[in-house]
């Protein structure tokens, strides 16, 4: 190959064909470096027995529902009217709760133990690292333990008074000025964006078809003039709960549901701390 008549390398022109060949081949070589460094590295495989990063509707949620009174008139002892507590509950398995498939089952009453083991934890703390969780073994999942045990984690949740009659709720007849309202969604967001769900009441208090219910909010995404929050209801194990926050004015509302209509609600949060 010639550059001008000569060869490659031969005389001036030749050294200074040799210089930039050399150039160009350093030149290439930290671009392919710089390249290397910006290149996204593969996402870090968890450990099996590491707490899962966000929570999941079907694998973290209850298998079973909350019965509405108002849809099964009747009613007298069956499991009705426990939002609150399997709101709190689902997030305190998420949070301190490690499931472990692979291991072997064990007897009824030590189940029993490491549920009330769980539920004794406070649902504002942090989630636990690995090391520190409650191990649920035998099963890969809440949904799957709590299908399974159906009777044993509904006795694990005691009575349904302090669902239905809890001091957290009596915000339920305050008017929540828009600001509040916003500042909640921004609040909300920013939890379930950490990976730490939400447990939220919703009302729609004084309304004649009355909305007084707890859920436990883990996603969000854009939606519109504003947000879409995710929610676990504890009245549907099949499907997620849409609670819309609309920038615009300032509020949330949520479509229609079996046991509630469509409609702008008001929301705040639950098991914050001992007193909210």
């Amino acid at each position: 190959m010639t550059f001008g008549g000569r060869a490659a390398g031969s005389g001036r022109t030749g050294n200074r064909v040799a210089t930039a060949w050399r150039d160009a081949a350093v030149a290439a070589a930290l671009t392919v470096l710089v390249a290397a460094g910006c290149a996204h590295r593969p996402a870090p495989v968890r450990a099996a027995g590491d707490p899962p990063a966000r929570f999941e509707f079907g694998r973290d949620t209850f298998a079973f529902p909350n019965l509405v009174r108002a849809e099964h008139p009747g009613l007298r002892d069956a499991f009705a009217n426990y939002c609150l507590l399997m709101a709190k509950a689902a997030n305190q398995f998420f949070r301190f709760a490690r499931f472990d498939g692979a291991a072997p089952p064990v007897s009824r009453a030590e189940y029993a133990r490491r549920v009330a083991a769980v539920l004794r934890r406070a649902p504002w703390d942090p989630p636990a690292p690995a090391a520190e969780r409650v191990v649920i073994p035998g099963y890969p999942s809440l949904h799957d333990f709590s299908r399974a045990h159906e009777d044993l984690v509904k006795g694990a949740l005691g009575s349904n008074v302090l669902s239905m009659v809890h001091w957290r709720t009596w915000r339920v007849g305050v008017d929540f000025s828009p600001a509040h309202q916003e500042a909640l969604a921004q609040e909300v967001a920013a939890e379930v964006g950490a990976g730490r769900p939400a447990a939220v009441m919703i009302t729609n208090f004084p309304h004649r078809d009355l909305l007084n219910h707890a859920v436990l909010v883990y996603d969000r995404r854009p939606s519109g003039d504003g947000t879409e929050f995710l929610a676990y209801d504890p009245n549907d194990p099949g499907s997620p709960l849409a609670l819309h926050f609309d920038r615009a004015t300032r509020g949330f509302w949520v479509g229609p549901l079996t046991y509630s209509p469509a409609g702008r609600i008001r929301a705040f949060r639950l098991y914050t701390s001992p007193l909210f």
